[in-house]
């Protein structure tokens, strides 16, 4: 680009220099890449929440390139870091007569791995909907979520992350034209969980004015970290640590590098753990009650009958079928599942006994494989049932669950679109016989990305239409809190009242499946939740309390 594509902008911490560019449809955008958000997070600063940023490290500051991801196994990133606290912008008007929607991306990636580097995520057509889109990184793995009350490592530092990137929206958002008074979280998978617990959490509530949670909440079981001060002080052992006490563990974990620390953490699991097809060693915890800047200090299901200070409209929901994304992986490991089938129980229904566990299993046998072996013949069954534990079922809890006891209108969605930018299907290699949009196929109507080669989707085809359609879709819900300027009919949940409909609790959830074909539905999911709902109401009393630690 040449000298004159260079544009300056003057935010708090001093001066930053971003590029113009052009959008698909020809107009302006300006690209803001790297912008550091807090101080680095290394040295004594290492497992403590982010600190604010004063002072930009040089003025101004030339902003054309990503700033390092957190360190994760993700080997297609070569510029990781601990010093990982940045952002992207992306703004259509740094000057508009009317400030403009802001839509902050928080990544998914299991709070284990992933980035908001603009190679998987620029928002090229949100940003030519109108709105201002913020991608930011943030701590992942021991560095985000090791958690050591006794040793004054509190956990969810990842998160407090997030919480300051919303921070610096709200201070520097409207010198990019964006509107402080209007901004909306949205995240996927883990970034969908992230939103869901700023959601409950009402330290986060006052940056943000909207939420999207895409296939992720507070009630998803891989969220969870279980004995999380036990797994920090195996992993100081596996490091070196000399032996348990609070003084060795810690002088350890200060003392290794990101890398190495990053590079180990799988191995803090238990051995069962270490053979679930999901589960990820380092995840957010309740943290202790009294810390000032804790995320969530209690049950989820506790802090959803909370009233909070503002109501704060929200989108949730899930792919047609999550579980498929496990296909490839479901295939290398069956053996495991062919000769352990409790691995298809949920970790969050509350089994305790051996009876238990067999009464579990049998159910689940008889009611996904009509007692048919697991096998290579019922793989579809397996990734069904391993769809519904990791997102679909915690996602219909979440909304049951706001419907009791939220103001706020909850807009539920089913995201069933096939296409050419389903591109997690493809990099999973779904057979096209398995008919089904999986975990994350909706990320590419949102968002374009160099390694996924999406550009090669033209704007006039049939994909490009529903890309664009998407988008509007998002921002209108971002712009207004309803999505009615896209679709007229869809409607929210209905709140419960009374027990009469507390017991034949079910929610209609908007089908998006095509332009002009999508439809309110209260037949998906319809006969699984009852299955799932029975099986919880007999082991955790209710279906409603998910077991999380």
């Amino acid at each position: 680009m040449q000298a004159s594509g260079k544009v300056s902008v003057s935010i708090l911490a001093g001066n930053i220099v971003g590029l113009r560019g052009a959008l698909p449809n020809g107009t302006d955008w300006y690209v803001f890449k790297g912008i550091p958000y807090a101080e680095p997070p290394v040295g004594p600063l290492r497992f403590k929440p982010p600190v604010e940023l004063t002072t930009l490290g040089a003025d101004p500051l030339e902003c054309f390139t990503d700033g390092p991801s957190s360190y994760s196994d993700d080997t297609r990133f070569k510029r990781m870091s601990e010093d990982c606290l940045y952002l992207n912008v992306y703004s259509p008007q740094l000057q508009p007569k009317t400030p403009l929607p802001v839509m902050v991306w928080i990544h998914g990636g299991g709070f284990y791995s992933g980035t908001g580097d603009s190679a998987l995520y620029e928002p090229p057509y949100l940003v030519q909907q109108g709105a201002v889109v913020v991608c930011i990184n943030y701590r992942l793995g021991p560095l985000g979520f090791l958690s050591l009350p006794a040793a004054g490592i509190a956990g969810n530092m990842g998160l407090k992350d997030q919480r300051m990137s919303f921070r610096w929206v709200q201070q520097n958002i409207d010198r990019f034209g964006g509107d402080p008074n209007n901004v909306t979280i949205f995240g996927e998978s883990a970034g969908g969980a992230s939103v869901h617990l700023h959601y409950l959490s009402e330290g986060s509530r006052k940056y943000f004015h909207k939420a999207i949670a895409q296939s992720g909440t507070a009630f998803n079981e891989w969220v969870w970290q279980r004995d999380a001060p036990a797994r920090a002080r195996k992993l100081a052992r596996l490091l070196g640590a000399a032996d348990d006490s609070d003084d060795a563990v810690l002088a350890t974990l200060m003392s290794v590098s990101a890398e190495t620390m990053t590079a180990a953490q799988n191995r803090s699991m238990n051995e069962r753990d270490q053979t679930v097809l999901v589960r990820f060693p380092f995840t957010p915890v309740i943290e202790p009650s009294g810390d000032e800047d804790a995320i969530i200090t209690e049950h989820p299901s506790r802090a959803m009958e909370r009233v909070f200070l503002k109501d704060i409209p929200l989108m949730l929901g899930s792919t047609n079928d999550e579980g498929l994304v496990l296909w490839t992986l479901l295939s290398e490991k069956l053996s495991r599942f062919e000769s352990d089938p409790t691995l298809l129980i949920p970790a969050t229904l509350a089994v305790s006994s051996e009876e238990d566990v067999r009464y579990a299993s049998e159910a689940i046998a008889s009611f996904f494989f009509h007692n048919r072996p697991v096998s290579v013949e019922t793989m579809r069954s397996i990734t069904t049932v391993l769809g519904d534990n990791l997102n679909t079922f915690p996602g219909y809890v979440a909304t049951e669950l706001h419907a009791r006891y939220q103001r706020a209108p909850l807009y539920m969605y089913i995201f069933s679109h096939q296409g050419e930018l389903n591109k997690y299907r493809e990099e999973m290699k779904v057979p096209s016989d398995q008919i089904g949009a999986c975990h994350a196929d909706d990320l590419y109507y949102l968002f374009s990305s160099s390694l996924y080669n999406t550009d090669a989707v033209q704007d006039h085809t049939e994909t490009g239409r529903f890309r664009e359609y998407f988008c509007n879709l998002w921002v209108n819900f971002a712009r207004f809190g309803n999505p009615h300027a896209t679709i007229v009919d869809w409607t929210p949940v209905e709140r419960v009242t009374g027990d009469e409909s507390a017991t034949h609790f079910y929610p209609a959830a908007m089908n998006i499946k095509d332009i002009g074909d999508c439809k309110m539905t209260t037949d998906f999911f319809y006969e699984r939740f009852q299955f799932w709902k029975n099986l919880y109401d007999k082991f955790n009393g209710t279906h409603l309390m998910p077991k999380v630690e």
